[in-house]
């Protein structure tokens, strides 16, 4: 094809004229400058996860203050015994959090509930009414679902394609997703870290204990045959704190897990149903 062919049909629209780009350099005044300090952003970074290491350090206080009151053979266990009381509370602590997280995740009524009031309205062009309910509605899901309603009706008086607007709102759909998600499954890994280190915890103590029996049974000679069961009984507290934990955070790693895959595959098909819809409702405009 020769040059004066391809600039006719470039003029006829018929075919996309080749294009270089070319960098300009920006007037001083026009030129973004970085944030002068970032220390505001640092703060509002570690406040959202200070409250679990503030729980971490008073969970080993507590823990220490109720192993000096813990009955005198178990105390024989060891200082481990007290980590594993503040092991202890801190899986309570995250079942209590997670449990609050995921109430508020639902919103004020039933996932179910709402999500029937939203189609009918979405059917019949209730938008405006649509944005209202997942604003009172509150939680993750509603969330999503105001986020992408808001840029599709944002979009309308656009002059765009219908799949233009579809792909803007399941653009904002997806972004306002992916910032939900984090925040069911914050925390969890405390639960499997604890899970996993709760028995090792365990079995250090005990270990530990009997190293101390058998040395002693070594410097003192063969000692009485309760006293030895008593200090190797004494050893063993230290196993059954870490299969306790570790069994209460396995279990509750579990239940939260299903949680939020179930609460995951909701908003995910609900989404979906939702770009549907609203792509009828596109070709319906257009048409």
């Amino acid at each position: 094809m020769c040059i004066r062919d391809r600039a006719q049909l470039e003029a006829a629209g018929k075919i996309k004229p080749k294009m270089t780009l070319v960098r300009e350099q920006l007037e001083p005044e026009e030129q973004v400058s970085a944030p002068p300090d970032d220390e505001k952003a640092r703060r509002w970074t570690v406040k959202g996860s200070l409250w679990i290491w503030l729980s971490l350090i008073g969970s080993m206080a507590v823990g220490y203050i109720i192993y000096l009151q813990l009955p005198h053979f178990v105390r024989d266990g060891g200082p481990l015994v007290s980590m594993l009381i503040a092991m202890q509370l801190i899986v309570v602590i995250i079942i209590l959090e997670r449990l609050w997280t995921i109430r508020g995740a639902k919103g004020r009524e039933s996932v179910v509930v709402y999500v029937k009031k939203l189609q009918q309205m979405l059917q019949n062009n209730q938008f405006e009414e649509a944005l209202d309910l997942s604003r009172r509605q509150g939680g993750s899901l509603a969330n999503v679902v105001y986020s992408g309603l808001d840029q599709w009706m944002s979009l309308e008086s656009r002059e765009m394609t219908d799949e233009e607007r579809m792909e803007e709102t399941r653009r904002a759909l997806e972004e306002a997703n992916a910032l939900e998600t984090p925040l069911l499954e914050r925390n969890l890994v405390f639960l499997s870290t604890i899970a996993s280190i709760g028995t090792m915890a365990g079995l250090t103590g005990t270990t530990i204990g009997m190293i101390r029996a058998f040395m002693a049974m070594g410097q003192q000679g063969m000692p009485d045959a309760t006293q030895l069961a008593l200090g190797i009984s004494e050893a063993l507290i230290n196993t059954v704190g870490g299969l306790i934990i570790a069994q209460t955070a396995i279990v509750a790693f579990n239940y939260f897990t299903t949680k939020v895959d179930h609460f995951n595959f909701m908003m995910d098909e609900t989404v979906h149903e939702i770009l549907q819809m609203l792509s009828r409702k596109e070709r319906r405009f257009v048409s």
